[in-house]
């Protein structure tokens, strides 16, 4: 049992120090916008993304957020959901417009194998309430 809670305690604070890292690396080495791309198709997502002079800075709002949430088990599960929207968009952004497919699929699965870990937390969402409550 206490190996198996290590083990989940692992796997939270890893995937979020990857997201607390990733934006503050981002924002050190490229001004906080995204590093630039070989693929002509990503090139052009991430200048879009840069043009709008808001999506990068809120982007880096949301992982450091979210990346930060995931160090702690108590407040994981709001991590988790501030980390949901952009674990989307990295995975179909390496799906379909980098084809690095590994590194696309890793951050939804890991995001899933922990959301399902912390699925009593999320079952409240689908709860019935009574008429008086």
């Amino acid at each position: 049992m206490r190996l198996q809670r290590l083990a989940w305690g692992s796997a939270r604070v890893l995937f979020g120090l990857f997201f607390l890292y990733a934006p503050i690396m981002i924002m050190i080495e490229f001004g906080g916008n995204h590093p630039p791309e070989t693929v002509a198709a990503a090139a052009h997502f991430t200048e879009a993304l840069t043009a709008t002079r808001f999506m990068n800075p809120a982007l880096i709002a949301v992982l450091l957020a979210g990346g930060a949430a995931m160090l702690l088990d108590r407040s994981a599960p709001v991590g988790l959901l501030l980390l949901a929207p952009p674990i989307f968009v990295i995975a179909g952004f390496h799906w379909f417009l980098t084809g690095s497919y590994l590194w696309g699929s890793i951050w939804p699965l890991w995001w899933a194998v922990l959301a399902w870990h912390y699925r009593h937390v999320f079952a409240r969402l689908w709860e019935r309430r009574g008429a008086g409550g």
